[in-house]
């Protein structure tokens, strides 16, 4: 099948980031057969396909393990947003400084809780909508 080919030459393959069947060149051969392609249209390098392997890419799918305790750990905070009182959350400023677990209003999105002080001067904030990743201690630029 592969036989009259050699390094440098084109072939048809599928390319894995274009995700498209496009020309290729050659760039290593194995018994005889293409082993490694460069792609002409984006120049990315990978193994040789002939065709789409036809599993769907699972990359950055969180396993099921790692979803299930994500969802316990939202559900839970969810349910201490629902059981709170809204007239004793904090009110939400750049220039306020805020802990893990403490009930925040946010005049667009709501109340929420924070779910961890990613930096001294960033938050998320998980809201009913999803987590938000919020500034805080910010100084205000008074003229």
């Amino acid at each position: 099948m592969f036989e009259n080919y050699s390094a440098g030459d084109y072939i048809e393959a599928w390319c894995t980031k274009c995700r498209l069947e496009l020309g290729h060149t050659i760039v290593a051969m194995v018994d005889n057969a293409p082993r490694r392609v460069k792609c002409n249209t984006c120049n990315s390098e990978h193994n040789f396909r002939a065709k789409p392997s036809g599993k769907k890419r699972t990359k950055g799918t969180p396993s099921i393990k790692k979803t299930k305790s994500r969802n316990r750990g939202y559900r839970e905070l969810i349910s201490r947003l629902s059981d709170s009182d809204p007239s004793n959350a904090k009110k939400y400023s750049i220039e306020g400084n805020f802990e893990k677990d403490e009930i925040i209003y946010h005049p667009t999105f709501g109340l929420g809780i924070v779910s961890s002080v990613v930096q001294a001067d960033k938050v998320e904030i998980l809201f009913r909508d999803g987590p938000r990743l919020l500034v805080q201690n910010r100084q205000s630029l008074a003229v």
